[in-house]
């Protein structure tokens, strides 16, 4: 299995291209990719490219996230690189690090960052989701809530998050189902079963 693309790799561009070349590369694949381009299982796919070539661009465009994002590609070892798996738990421990001393704003960098090492890093994702529903992002919380949740299907926590969620944002049928199936992986966890009490009565009342 081969390694993640980096951003610039995702745009297509040199790690020397000019600002205007980033945002021209940008502006191609954003027409290229853009989801409403797409129907079915591909625009689900579309979503997901669309939303990183858009990260790769918020990154690069700007010179202070940039610099910091070139610092993190340089970093090495004695025995060569790091593995960008790594790099992704180091970068995910100091985003989770900012959000607790109260630094959102580059803490979403970090975030930003650690995605872009290992995006199917299951715990990256549900961190991230968590951070962005607390900024009262929800709905982009969600979905990488979601996506923890397909990654690793049999961890309970991130099914609970998701019931949670789902239920704060009004959709009940779906946090149901996030819900049922943490009970089924924590069935004696009492957070879990409040969640699904408190779920039956709301769609009990709904009925």
């Amino acid at each position: 299995m081969g390694r993640e693309a980096n951003f610039y790799e995702l745009l297509g561009v040199q790690r020397s291209a000019s600002t205007e070349e980033i945002r021209a590369a940008f502006r191609r694949l954003a027409r290229e990719l853009h989801p409403d381009r797409f129907q079915g299982a591909e625009k689900a796919r579309a979503e997901e490219r669309f939303q990183r070539i858009t990260q790769a661009f918020n990154i690069l465009s700007n010179p202070d996230t940039r610099a910091r994002y070139d610092r993190s590609l340089e970093l090495t070892t004695p025995s060569g690189p790091i593995d960008p798996k790594d790099l992704a738990k180091a970068l995910l421990a100091k985003a989770i690090m900012l959000v607790k001393q109260g630094n959102p704003a580059e803490a979403h960098e970090f975030f930003q960052q650690a995605e872009a090492h290992d995006p199917n890093n299951a715990r990256v994702q549900h961190q991230f989701g968590l951070f962005l529903a607390q900024i009262g992002r929800l709905e982009q919380g969600l979905r990488k809530l979601e996506k923890a949740c397909n990654l690793e299907p049999l961890n309970g926590t991130y099914h609970l998050d998701c019931a949670r969620l789902f239920m704060k944002a009004g959709m009940y049928l779906r946090a149901m189902r996030f819900a049922e199936q943490a009970a089924k992986l924590l069935p004696d966890d009492p957070m879990v079963n409040g969640v699904l009490a408190e779920l039956k009565v709301v769609l009990g009342k709904r009925s």
